[in-house]
């Protein structure tokens, strides 16, 4: 996979609220885009701790975590020595890490905070491991879904001070 500049990409990385939900259809860059910024941001900056959660661990395998690794290949930044299989966590030179993990795990959800967050999609997650998972990071949260139909983010947190909503196209 090469990595190139997108307009998805370009209104993603102009979002400046903590908490910035990206909607979007099936080929719309949102996992890959924002799976770039955090990329960007673990190695910008030195012990950056970023979490990408979703519903379960073969989801994340098939998804995210896939994605992940293909843009760190496509960046040949991928270094084997640096990807724990078994912990599924990624740690760069700098001390940053990049870990991948489930919301069925619910020691994860009350264990160890971080620098920022990503659930992907979040539709698929319960608002009270969001709520979880938000109380121990102290950076960015990235939520993204799906437009299948009306669930937490809606109700909850779209149009809530220092939140962004954006919605992503494949075109």
């Amino acid at each position: 996979m090469r990595v190139k500049r997108t307009i998805a990409l370009d209104k993603l990385q102009n979002l400046h609220n903590r908490v910035k939900i990206v909607r979007g259809g099936t080929s719309a860059g949102k996992t890959i885009c924002i799976l770039s910024i955090l990329i960007d941001k673990a190695i910008r900056n030195e012990g950056s701790e970023i979490s990408v959660v979703s519903e379960s661990v073969p989801h994340l395998r098939r998804g995210a975590l896939k994605d992940f690794l293909n843009i760190l290949k496509g960046l040949n930044r991928y270094y084997e020595e640096k990807y724990n299989r078994s912990t599924l966590k990624y740690t760069f030179s700098n001390g940053s890490y990049i870990e991948f993990f489930s919301t069925d795990q619910p020691d994860k959800l009350r264990g160890s905070r971080r620098t920022d967050l990503f659930i992907n999609e979040c539709n698929n997650v319960t608002f009270e491991s969001y709520q979880q998972l938000s109380i121990r990071t102290s950076g960015d949260i990235w939520l993204d879904y799906n437009p299948t139909n009306i669930f937490w983010v809606d109700k909850e947190l779209v149009n809530t001070p220092d939140t962004n909503f954006i919605t992503l196209t494949y075109m």
